[in-house]
């Protein structure tokens, strides 16, 4: 192979790790988007986070008159991205790579996942609404130390990827 072929391999290789990130971090907002595969909480943690907080029945029948608009709603959006995201494996999946297929793919997810966005930061505004302060700051915090947790388990990983590629990590003073 020349120069060439393995440039180009190159840029397939990194656009695909792109793409395969950005689905991940999209499937994650798409199962996080309303806690865990649908079972309520939007970014608050999900059902265990409520059941967490100790709602009183008011609170629990506030969430619950909530709930059938905004599922409503997401599925619809659900739909459509799922469809979506099947032209964008596609392109993945493709024997010869399509920049320009690839953006124009991007472009017509990004208003669904906009609306998405939109859509479930509107129903936290809401959940807030029914919460108390002091339940709001317990899934503030927990929050913040699932983040944290994420940034580890991101940082653990990509050293093992780098150990298992030879390559040195960001932070090796050796670069």
């Amino acid at each position: 192979m020349n120069r060439s072929m393995y440039q180009s391999r190159g840029v397939f290789i990194v656009m695909a790790a792109g793409i395969l990130a950005l689905f991940t971090a999209v499937g994650v907002h798409g199962v996080h988007a309303f806690g865990h595969g649908g079972h309520g909480g939007g970014g608050f943690g999900g059902l265990k986070m409520l059941m967490q907080l100790d709602l009183t029945d008011a609170q629990k029948t506030q969430i619950r008159d909530m709930l059938p608009a905004y599922r409503a709603e997401k599925e619809a959006r659900q739909d459509s991205l799922r469809d979506k995201r099947e032209k964008m494996r596609d392109l993945i999946e493709a024997e010869r790579f399509d920049e320009e297929a690839v953006r124009q793919a991007f472009r017509e997810m990004a208003p669904l996942m906009e609306d998405m966005a939109v859509s479930r930061v509107q129903f936290m505004h809401d959940l807030k609404a029914v919460l108390t302060a002091e339940q709001v700051e317990r899934i503030r915090k927990k929050h913040m130390d699932r983040e944290e947790h994420r940034g580890e388990r991101r940082r653990t990983r990509d050293a093992m990827l780098d150990t298992w590629l030879g390559t040195p990590a960001e932070s090796d003073p050796a670069q």
